[in-house]
């Protein structure tokens, strides 16, 4: 996963049609779907007025179920990518090339 691929394989990544455009999701439940797998439903949070019960809607727009086993290094990859990001912003505010100007 990320930058390390197992050693003496080669992955090729395929990304199907129907998938390519992505879906958009600002919210998530985590939940155990059995003992050896948790699942994760990325949702759309509406900003639509709450319902009679008061309360918001959440469209789920993806389901992923993964293996506990691979819940470790998914949080990794993702504090890892989230860190770079912030590094890279930060520098780009501070004045760094293609950034904003400090003048």
């Amino acid at each position: 996963m990320g930058e390390q691929e197992p050693q003496g394989q080669q992955i090729h990544f395929e990304l199907p049609v129907e998938l390519a455009t992505g879906v958009y999701a600002n919210y998530a439940l985590v939940h155990h779907s059995t003992e050896h797998e948790i699942t994760i439903d990325f949702c759309q949070l509406s900003n639509m007025p709450p319902t009679s019960e008061g309360g918001s809607v959440a469209r789920i727009v993806a389901r992923v179920h993964i293996a506990r086993t691979f819940v470790t290094p998914l949080l990794q990859a993702i504090s890892t990518n989230a860190f770079r990001q912030e590094d890279t912003l930060r520098n780009l505010g501070e004045g760094e090339p293609d950034g904003p100007s400090n003048e």
